[in-house]
C-alpha cells in the first residue's frame, strides 16, 4: 500500500491493523501522520496497532486522548 490522500484516522488505523493481521511486519505512513491534527498522537496510535496489537477503535481512543492532552498543553502555554 502506498500513496493516496489523507483518510480519517479510524480508516488509517484500520488499514494498519488489517495489514498487520494479514502478516505485515510494519507499516509506512506519510500524509496520514504529517497532515494529522496531532502527528505525535497519530504515530503513537499506529505504534499501538503495530506493536501492541491494539484494535483500531482502541487506538483511535488513544489518539484522541493524546491529541487532547497535547492541545491542552498548547492552550496553557504562554507566548
Amino acid at each position: 500500500m502506498a500513496g493516496g490522500k489523507k483518510i480519517p484516522e479510524l480508516d488509517a488505523l484500520t488499514m494498519s491493523y488489517n495489514a498487520i493481521q494479514e502478516g505485515a511486519s510494519g507499516v509506512d505512513m506519510g500524509r496520514n501522520i504529517f497532515q494529522s491534527d496531532a502527528p505525535i498522537a497519530m504515530i503513537q496510535a499506529v505504534r499501538g496497532v503495530v506493536h501492541k496489537n491494539m484494535k483500531p477503535k482502541e487506538a483511535l481512543e488513544l489518539y484522541k486522548d493524546l491529541k487532547n492532552e497535547c492541545m491542552g498543553k498548547k492552550k496553557g502555554k504562554k507566548s
